[in-house]
């Protein structure tokens, strides 16, 4: 099968590279690869985003990564790049007529207008179906406590409206979807994935950035942004009411930048009014190949996000054996089962958060029970593997003349 995967704002070669990059990044490069293990031909189309990013590039056996033009070549805010989807449309179109796939798979619902607006460029019968991926939907994260956007929510119920099937990451975005009036028979879950052989248990283990001995606190490490919604701040506050511990955060700016950057100067200030700042470390972006030595080092993994619409992080401590405590949003709620792998919080205030964090410290026979438990689940179900063979049985039920049930597949992540 040839397979076009659409994501506009990606840099599937970072994230190839193993360099620090976002989730969706991540999703596509692992997803290609693994769809092309499994003997299909995949193409990747994003924008380009940097001078220097070749017109087109091979990206592992069987897959490719074209750049088209759309815009200014260098990264743009979520507003600037809308105002470039038309052209990136008219780029895309121009690419698939010249290589016809059998299956084009958007990814967001800006690639899913774009993706739209090139297969109505085929003549009648002739437009290859197409795949729509929400990784998130933005009633959902409203309803986490995050901002409506209104016109971002008519364009998603657009995409979806126009899809031949979709698939979400989170049970939580077909209700949704619903809500919307998609047929639930046009929508299959397929989680996110995690990649088995870099993310395990066993392996080499790194003693930085900590700064005292291994054995003098319990280490605690969370990989995500440094903004408000990626609640830091609420674990940095919550770092007081957890004697004995160390927390390391991962994410946000390149380490040099941290220290002019403003989010990270908030969570310095945050840290010291709260008396914690010799048991924070903030270590910035960091290479995905040392990512998980860093993880083996510590004893547990917290993410405070309000929504994570990937929930890759989470699965990614969990296969390296970390317990993880989580709020109970988005894909998380899925890939954590409380009480056996983790514990998933309703609330993200410090207090909760200590609470939980405390009773995990404090008891290594159930951080053990968690570790084992999490290993488990991660690899027999999240492996990209799977992932991308789950994903082919959604590509079959969107072609022409078949008869797959696409609700038969990954109907529930466990």
């Amino acid at each position: 099968m040839k397979i076009a995967l659409v994501a506009e704002h990606t840099a599937p070669l970072t994230a190839h590279k193993g360099e620090p990059t976002d989730g969706e990044s991540v999703h596509i490069a692992a997803l290609a690869r693994h769809l092309a293990r499994l003997g299909h031909k995949v193409a990747v189309y994003a924008r380009r985003d940097t001078p220097d990013a070749p017109e087109r590039t091979r990206m592992g056996r069987g897959v490719t990564v074209d750049h088209l033009p759309a815009g200014p070549e260098r990264p743009l805010s979520g507003q600037e790049a809308v105002a470039h989807t038309g052209a990136f449309a008219e780029a895309l179109a121009a690419a698939l007529t010249e290589d016809v796939p059998d299956v084009v798979h958007a990814f967001g619902w800006d690639s899913g207008l774009a993706a739209m607006s090139a297969a109505r460029g085929f003549p009648d019968g002739g437009a290859p179906p197409v795949v729509q991926t929400f990784h998130s939907l933005n009633a959902a994260e409203h309803r986490a406590g995050l901002p409506k956007q209104a016109d971002r929510i008519r364009m998603e119920s657009a995409v979806a409206g126009s899809a031949d099937r979709i698939i979400v990451t989170a049970a939580d975005q077909r209700f949704e979807l619903a809500r919307m009036g998609v047929p639930r028979s046009h929508v299959s879950v397929v989680p996110f994935g995690v990649d088995t052989e870099q993310f395990g248990p066993d392996g080499a283990v790194t003693a930085a950035p900590w700064r005292t001995r291994r054995d003098e606190r319990t280490r605690i490490v969370t990989v995500a942004g440094l903004g408000r919604v990626d609640g830091v701040h609420a674990l940095v506050q919550s770092m007081a009411r957890v004697p004995g511990t160390e927390l390391v955060v991962v994410g946000g700016p390149h380490p040099d930048d941290l220290a002019i950057d403003a989010d990270a100067r908030r969570l310095h200030l945050l840290a010291k009014e709260a008396k914690v700042e010799d048991r924070i470390t903030l270590v910035g972006a960091m290479d995905r190949k040392e990512l998980p030595k860093l993880l083996r080092s510590a004893d547990l993994y917290v993410s405070a996000s309000a929504y994570d619409p990937f929930g890759g992080a989470v699965l990614e401590a969990m296969s390296c054996g970390l317990p993880v405590v989580a709020t109970a949003t988005g894909p998380t709620t899925g890939s954590v089962l409380h009480g056996t792998t983790g514990l998933l919080l309703r609330s993200t205030r410090p207090d909760a958060l200590a609470r939980a964090m405390r009773g995990l410290t404090g008891d290594p026979t159930m951080r053990t029970a968690f570790s084992i438990a999490g290993v488990d689940r991660s690899q027999s179900r999240y492996g990209w593997e799977r992932v991308a063979a789950e994903t082919v049985q959604v590509y079959e039920s969107a072609l022409p003349g078949t008869a797959a049930d696409p609700e038969l597949v990954a109907e529930e992540a466990s």
